[in-house]
């Protein structure tokens, strides 16, 4: 008896969990819409109907368990009344002005929690019961930051560790910090939507002229060319802070604005008070002063946390933690042995994260995530022939020795650029090889030239992938990122070998982030690329153009590479060629 996962809010998806703990499948909505970070609560996009109706042909046994990533409507209307209530009692009368704008009484304003749960609830058991499962199947409630937390923890391996969670906001909280032990997870601490360090980030990324929950890669980027600015920062320790005596963030973003009970929001509010808190300072340096200030307030709320407990484990999930940066210098803690970062660290993760939840709560904790390829698969036929319609030569290598991984590999030393449609699509944001874009990482002028092909930014530097036996050489203080450098959820500092040898992929503070490998095709793509040029290291970024999801049907792929002008791409174990 299976246990089927769904989350329909940014990043929706479903995923699926075998009666025995095997993970055997997790996909986001948005590699079959093609709609970047698709979003399918009432009122936006169409539900995650494909997601689902993908993980349900996954299983042979029946679903009996559907985990939705979404708290029960009773108690999250508890919750966010007890929160709205509690700012109302500090002061925050001019909140209750918001029932006007919206054109709702007092009672309905109060009722919004309530209503907006139970509409989104209803919509995901409707896609639920369409796609075939049965109405008898029990219906678990999973709050946004549980799903999160133990997903990341039940997935990990670990058999202890403290969980923190952090985001925008999911169930009016913007994180959490847990217990994990074996089958089971403890919720110590947790911060409301008020305390939330994903929307002030999100705030600045606007600010600085980039997009929210879209462009926060970027604004890290941006950080490493600016410096810190002394009145930003002050005003940033004024608003947020670290509250010893319960070990949670203090935030007051929302002083002074009119806004309802969750889910209401108004981000251009935020966006122009910070707007206004660094006018006249450059982007760079705005970047940099709310880079700085994140690593550390949530460096300290993981010291405080791991010291009371006398854990040394530490596992991370939540849209913070996509930030690579924030990762290095929480596994420089001396107080960290191990750094696990979930995979799929943003929303994209709830559906697997309730699923996971679930089960645990019944005793069977999960198989560890040791694979990101938990996508849909297409056989090397189908695959192929939806390159040849694009206009690409099919060539299935027969020679002795000259495989699909040996061609491409050769045509890496020769200074091309490859893609690679391979397997199973990867769940998350990453792309870990089966739908990546390969390029050697020793030609500086590398990553102009693929944001030309590409269509994207300059701003965003481009990841390497390497074999995990060559990390010593090329990487400093790596040891507590073993997970996190499999599935490239952490920057690390290059070593001045790979600063000289491969600058197409080292950022501007010195720093990369790699991802290691050590078994698979990917690793004799690698060995092969050694064997040709002697040079260890190559790019590897995800397959696709610039605001568009990762591909991952076929016709996706060959359209994508055509637009790119990629001349030779590995498709399964065949290789498509222009010219």
């Amino acid at each position: 008896m299976s246990t089927l996962g769904v989350y329909d809010g940014h990043n929706a998806g479903a995923a699926v969990i075998a009666k025995d703990g095997t993970i055997l499948a997790a996909v986001e909505e948005e590699r079959f819409s093609r709609v970047k970070n698709h979003d399918s609560r009432p009122g936006k996009q169409v539900g995650p109907h494909e997601s689902v109706t993908y993980c349900l042909k996954q299983t042979a046994e029946p679903v009996t368990e559907v985990a939705l990533g979404l708290a029960d409507p009773d108690e999250l209307h508890a919750l966010a009344m007890r929160n709205f209530d509690r700012r109302i009692q500090r002061g925050e009368s001019q909140r209750l002005d918001r029932a006007r704008e919206l054109g709702l009484s007092a009672e309905e304003l109060r009722e919004l929690p309530l209503r907006t749960q139970r509409e989104r609830v209803e919509a995901i058991l409707g896609i639920v019961r369409d796609a075939g499962v049965p109405n008898e199947s029990a219906v678990a409630f999973i709050d946004h930051h549980a799903a999160h937390a133990g997903g990341a923890f039940f997935l990990s391996g670990v058999g202890e560790a403290l969980v923190v969670t952090l985001d925008g906001k999911g169930d009016d909280l913007s994180g959490s910090v847990s217990i994990g032990r074996g089958a089971s997870i403890e919720r110590i601490a947790a911060m409301h939507t008020e305390e939330s360090l994903g929307h002030l980030y999100s705030a600045f990324t606007v600010s600085c002229g980039l997009r929210p929950q879209r462009d926060e890669g970027k604004l890290q980027a941006l950080a490493a060319s600016g410096r810190p600015d002394a009145s930003v920062r002050r005003w940033l320790d004024e608003r947020f802070t670290f509250n010893q005596g319960t070990g949670t963030v203090v935030g007051r973003l929302n002083d002074g604005l009119v806004v309802g009970p969750y889910p209401d929001r108004l981000p251009h509010l935020h966006n122009s008070l910070i707007a206004s808190v660094i006018a006249g300072v450059k982007p760079e340096d705005a970047a940099a002063t709310v880079q700085e200030f994140l690593e550390e307030i949530v460096t300290e709320l993981a010291r405080w946390h791991l010291k009371s407990a006398g854990i040394r484990h530490l596992v991370v999930a939540g849209g913070v933690f996509a930030n690579v940066g924030l990762n290095r210098q929480l596994s420089r803690l001396p107080e960290v042995d191990e750094l696990h970062v979930h995979p799929a660290m943003t929303d994209a993760g709830i559906a697997l994260g309730a699923a996971a939840v679930r089960m645990a709560s019944q005793g069977i904790r999960p198989f560890p995530l040791t694979t990101a390829a938990l996508g849909p698969e297409y056989d090397d036929e189908t695959a192929s022939a939806a390159f040849a319609r694009a206009g690409y030569h099919i060539h299935r290598p027969t020679e002795k020795g000259r495989t699909a991984e040996a061609i491409i590999a050769k045509a890496l030393a020769g200074g091309r650029v490859v893609a690679r449609f391979f397997g199973r699509a990867e769940y998350g944001p990453r792309a870990l090889g089966n739908r990546s874009i390969l390029a050697p990482a020793n030609d500086p002028a590398m990553p102009e030239r693929l944001n030309r092909m590409l269509r994207r930014s300059t701003v965003m530097p481009f990841a390497p992938i390497v074999r995990a036996k060559h990390a010593d050489e090329l990487f400093d203080d790596h040891q507590a990122l073993d997970g996190p450098l499999r599935f490239m959820t952490a920057a690390v500092m290059c070593s001045d070998l790979a600063r000289q040898h491969y600058p197409a992929i080292v950022h501007l503070d010195g720093t990369a982030r790699p991802q290691l490998v050590d078994e698979g095709p990917l690793e004799v793509v690698l060995e092969e690329y050694e064997r040709h040029c002697g040079r260890r290291v190559l790019i590897n970024t995800s397959f696709n153009l610039h605001d568009e999801p990762m591909v991952c049907r076929p016709e996706d792929a060959a359209r994508t590479a055509r637009t790119a002008s990629i001349e030779v791409v590995q498709v399964g174990r065949i290789i498509a060629s222009l010219g």
